[in-house]
Formats: C-alpha cells, structure tokens, sequence
C-alpha cells in the first residue's frame, strides 16, 4: 500500500474510532509515548504518577479530539509532534496538580527510611489540645459573623484554598477587591486577638 493511502487510511481510522488501527497507532507509538512521559516525569512526582496513566491521558485527549476533526495532520512527523506536546502538556498538569499547596509532593517524608535509619519520627508540630481548637472554633465563628456577606463569602472561597483570581473570578470582581477585603479582614482579625 503507498505511503500516502497509509496515512489516509491511519487517519480516516483514527477519526471513526476503529478499533483496529486505533491498536495499530498503539502499538507503533505506545513504546516511544511511554519513553516520552517516563523521561520527563520528576523524580518525586513518580511515586503518585506513572508513565502509564500519563501515556493514557494523553491517549484520551488525542482520540477524543481526533474524533471532533480538530487535528490537521500532514504527515507522520506532524502526528508524533502532536503526541509529544499532548504527552508533555499531561505531565505539566500533573506536575502542577501534585505540587499545588497541601498536596506537594516535596512536603511528603519517607517514614520507612527514617524508620530502617533508626530514626523516630516525631510530629512536626504537634496540634492544639481540644480546649484550643474548640477556643479558636468559636472566636473564628464569631469573626465570620462579624463579616458582611461578601466578605464572608471571600473567607469561605479563601479556606477552599482558591487564588485570590480564582476568587475573583467567582464573585465577578477584580483580584485588587479580593485583596483590599482580606488585608481589611486580616485588620479585623489581628485586632480581635489583640483585645482577646
């Protein structure tokens, strides 16, 4: 078959969703996908993501796209340029999501190596007895019911954790009001524990 009646046929394929030369393209670019993602993957990011779910994301957006008609493909390089940039743009994501506030993979330890090391491992900082949080509980709870309804609304996009854009964005504001409200909130706040 010549070259070009391959492609065509590669792609018609690819678009109808055919079983078959969806196991061909598979099986002619998982390898070197998989290399791609392997390589490009840190170090620390690997012990909650593997090359393999990373190569079937990538997988997922590129067959689901190429059903819609969004890719104008020439030739073979075009393809598996267009499989690497998919590919990369999954590991950034990851990469993002993993190293994002609480979850960060860099705030994580090895107990099993301390441990095998001898080590006892204490908490970093151990957290406040039950008489301290139920205090802190109810001081916050009277703050809050202090603040007016956007405010409080602010507060509450605040400890989901969002950016003060992504807040923003929320409320239909710019991010310079988000800011002026929390440093008025934060006045708020310090001077009440001042007083208490």
């Amino acid at each position: 078959m010549p070259l070009e009646d391959h492609w065509d046929r590669l792609i018609r394929g690819l678009r109808s969703g055919d079983e078959k030369i969806v196991a061909e393209f598979c099986a002619q670019y998982g390898r070197h996908l998989h290399a791609v993602a392997e390589k490009n993957i840190a170090t620390g990011l690997r012990r909650r993501v593997g090359p393999e779910s990373i190569m079937q994301s990538a997988y997922r957006t590129f067959f689901r796209r190429a059903r819609e008609g969004q890719f104008d493909l020439a030739d073979s390089e075009d393809l598996w340029r267009l499989l690497c940039a998919i590919t990369l743009t999954k590991v950034r994501e990851q990469a993002r999501y993993h190293l994002r506030h609480k979850r960060a993979v860099n705030r994580e330890t090895d107990v099993g190596a301390a441990e095998e090391a001898g080590e006892r491992r204490q908490p970093t900082a151990p957290g406040p007895t039950p008489a301290e949080a139920a205090a802190l509980a109810e001081q916050f709870e009277v703050l809050l019911a202090s603040l007016d309804v956007e405010e409080q609304r602010i507060v509450e996009l605040k400890l989901q954790e969002l950016t003060n854009l992504e807040v923003a964005d929320r409320l239909g504001c710019s991010d310079r009001t988000v800011s002026r409200i929390l440093a008025r909130i934060k006045d708020r706040l310090e001077q009440s524990f001042e007083s208490a």
